[in-house]
């Protein structure tokens, strides 16, 4: 019989914080699809396909980012779903007695852990309360607020799929535009500073120099202080991307920022799997002082044996199967969860050490 015990409601400030921090990344997604389909590929002017004469370029261009951007969006908009409900344990604590396999426990007596705070639910191994949602999650990686959601093994390929997918939009969006940008860009650097009014009210100002990012922001607030001005001189009769514009700038700033973010994120990320990790581990592998963690070998009546734990040293990664094992867990953790718990499988290797070690006590 499954048994499933809800925790508390979680943090709802923050709950309401990364509501917003949705809205603002959807919005960004849905702006940057009608700059790139409507402003950039097919606008009234029709700037790639007939302004510029490059309608197989601009074919291809307008089909990939049709594709590219709702998939991300489609991607972000999957992660942020089953807040309550997805990887939340839902099984009986199990009797050590039945045990056969070596599992992780949290005592030198084998006892499973449970949660405080889910009423004393079963917290199966590598499974977290998240305080932010207010359930346990099996396979616990972090809590993502971006998404507002936590990341588990069984959506960290759309977790990771997002990651990848941010970045590679972003740069084919950007190909066709990024000469006239970078021509942009300067001109609205030139003018900023030229202009007496930009000159005293920033550029001139000590201040410019620590507030907005410090000085890479006294530049790129300049910056867009050029395109503001600059925005006396626009013209009706030419394409958005002919002229400076403060609106192509920012949201091409604003999807640098995330491309950037994203990869590094998905690196990050990706090197743990391969070590057998999950971001939490990462994490706590930083702290001497997290608390002792045991595994514990079942008592073998066959041979006399009697349960028996013992210490998982600093370092030793007991879920560490192999790079190639671990990603082949990752792709195949949505499978294993719908044919019920399964153990996680662990190290061979710290599993011998431990039993060389008991042996010679």
């Amino acid at each position: 019989m499954a048994i499933f015990v809800s925790g508390r409601k979680g943090r709802p400030r923050t709950r309401v914080v990364e509501f917003f921090i949705q809205v603002f990344v959807l919005s960004v997604i849905a702006y940057s699809l009608y700059v790139t389909t409507v402003e950039i590929a097919s606008h009234s002017d029709n700037w790639l396909i007939i302004y510029r004469g490059q309608s197989v370029f601009g074919g291809l261009y307008l089909l990939s980012v049709v594709f590219l951007i709702p998939r991300l969006g489609i991607v972000y908009v999957s992660l942020t779903l089953g807040r309550e409900t997805h990887n939340t344990p839902k099984y009986p604590l199990p009797d050590k007695d039945h045990l056969t396999e070596p599992y992780e426990c949290v005592n030198l007596d084998g006892d499973l852990a449970t949660c405080t705070k889910c009423s004393g639910a079963w917290k199966p191994p590598r499974s977290f309360h998240c305080s932010t949602c207010g359930v346990c999650r099996m396979h616990f990686h972090h809590h993502c607020p971006w998404v507002g959601n936590c990341v588990t093994n069984t959506r960290m390929k759309t977790f990771l799929s997002m990651l990848l997918i941010a970045p590679i939009a972003f740069s084919v969006s950007l190909i066709p535009i990024w000469h006239a940008l970078a021509r942009h860009m300067a001109l609205a650097l030139q003018s900023s500073q030229q202009d007496a009014w930009a000159a005293q009210f920033w550029w001139d100002w000590w201040g410019s120099w620590i507030f907005f990012g410090g000085p890479l922001g006294r530049w790129i607030f300049g910056m867009g202080l050029g395109f503001h001005i600059l925005k006396a001189e626009r013209r009706d009769d030419l394409p958005l991307v002919e002229q400076p514009n403060l609106r192509l700038f920012t949201i091409c700033a604003f999807g640098l920022i995330f491309s950037f973010f994203a990869l590094a994120l998905a690196l990050w990320t990706i090197a743990d799997i391969l070590r057998g990790l999950t971001t939490l581990d990462a994490l706590q592998e930083r702290y001497p002082n997290r608390p002792s963690r045991f595994v514990c070998f079942p008592r073998d009546n066959t041979r006399d044996v009697s349960r028996t734990a013992t210490a998982i040293l600093p370092g030793e990664r007991i879920y560490d199967l192999g790079h190639w094992v671990n990603l082949r867990n990752i792709f195949d953790s949505e499978f294993n969860n719908t044919m019920g718990y399964v153990w996680p499988r662990l190290n061979p290797f710290v599993l011998d050490r431990m039993q060389n070690t008991i042996q010679s006590e």
